[in-house]
């Protein structure tokens, strides 16, 4: 069994979390390589990060499931809450979508259509997303989760120190008589 360990930064918001991914994989073909199929991957938070110092969120600790090999790799639809998914086209999703739209837009107007955006959106994206929204489908109904992600975080900073946003490096906490 072939184990490598790599220290990156977790992608999922602009903390930049310290992440150690551990991959093992086992050799499976004649000439003794590994295969995809046989490897396995696991995430912790970097103890020697900074400023996670290994503590990192659900989303940073679940990262691997994205290279798991049996992730959504395709469209699945149902017509009904009660039936089963089954494969469909990216050509019929994205035509099931352009006339779920169209309908929308038909019956309700442009108010009745809206973009929740991700967090982890590039400023980049959420430039064309509005340009989508505003330019093409004439609605202003846009929000994204980082506003509800962090509001709770911002909501504290406000509480007890009085800004938005932390007011110092946290490592200067440890060095502080009063906190």
């Amino acid at each position: 069994m072939t184990t490598i360990s790599a220290k990156t930064l977790c992608p999922y918001c602009g903390v930049g979390c310290g992440l150690e991914v551990v991959t093992s994989a086992q050799p499976t073909n004649a000439n003794g390589q590994n295969s995809q199929a046989n490897t396995t991957w696991k995430v912790r938070g970097d103890r020697t990060h900074p400023s996670s110092q290994g503590m990192v969120c659900v989303k940073g600790a679940t990262v691997a499931e994205a290279l798991d090999k049996n992730r959504l790799l395709y469209p699945m639809w149902r017509e009904q809450l009660d039936q089963p998914f089954r494969r469909i086209t990216w050509d019929e999703a994205l035509n099931s979508i352009v006339n779920r739209v169209h309908t929308v837009l038909n019956e309700q107007g442009s108010d009745g259509i809206c973009m929740y955006g991700s967090g982890q959106m590039q400023t980049e994206d959420y430039y064309v997303a509005q340009k989508l929204l505003k330019g093409c489908l004439g609605t202003n109904n846009f929000d994204s989760n980082s506003r509800l992600c962090m509001s709770s975080a911002v909501s504290g900073y406000v509480q007890s120190l009085g800004s938005d946003g932390p007011p110092c490096c946290y490592d200067d906490l440890e060095q502080t008589d009063c906190a």
